[in-house]
């Protein structure tokens, strides 16, 4: 099976087709099944390759989120262009469906189901590791604090109500990590918890 990788264009150097690699291979066989030897197969180089770059998975690992975030600066883009009810509402859809409603406007390209499950993995290492941890809680911040940044330009706009921007993108930022792990891990239906994110922010929002 093809896996869709998150990144466009080919690989620049060894050390980002090293990167590249890991993300396939730990989508493919998950973190007890990511090796230095499968990582150097799947990059098309020797073994001893990879640790001149990284000591052992977990500091390739690291790097790959460090990568990860790198992209999500990139593709996570206040678009002053856009009405911000609708533009909050397009970012949840792409992460609830992991794809954009109705062709509408946004700063966000959608996560794939690969990209998802690769960070369901990264973050359940954060429950033990301090390194994973400062990595996913970078992560989280900066989704959330592209969803505060949406909020406030609503308020300074006059289309939100004068609420607390930071609070209110916790809550919603907090929603949205469930639904990641439930779209990936379980079969359950998401339909209902976008349809009640929305009514909580066209609620709270209300001027």
């Amino acid at each position: 099976m093809d896996i869709e990788s998150p990144f466009a264009g080919p690989p620049e150097d060894t050390r980002e087709g090293i990167l590249r690699a890991s993300f396939i291979v730990l989508e493919r066989y998950g973190y007890s099944g990511l090796t230095m030897s499968r990582i150097a197969e799947e990059a098309g180089i020797e073994k001893a390759s990879v640790y001149h770059y990284y000591s052992d998975k977990d500091s390739l690992l690291l790097a790959l989120v460090d990568y990860v975030i790198e992209e999500m600066k990139y593709r996570t883009v206040q678009r002053e262009d856009a009405d911000p009810l609708q533009q909050l509402r397009c970012f949840i859809d792409q992460i609830v469906f992991g794809r954009q409603i109705n062709g509408e406007p946004t700063g966000f390209s959608p996560p794939s189901e690969e990209t998802l499950r690769v960070f369901i993995q990264i973050r359940a290492q954060a429950t033990h590791d301090d390194a994973y941890r400062e990595k996913i809680t970078e992560i989280t911040r900066l989704q959330q604090d592209h969803i505060r940044d949406v909020i406030q330009a609503g308020i300074d706009s006059g289309q939100f109500a004068d609420v607390d921007a930071e609070c209110v993108a916790s809550v919603v930022s907090t929603l949205l990590i469930g639904v990641f792990s439930r779209r990936v891990t379980t079969n359950a239906d998401v339909e209902p918890v976008r349809e009640a994110i929305h009514a909580y922010l066209e609620t709270v929002l209300a001027d």
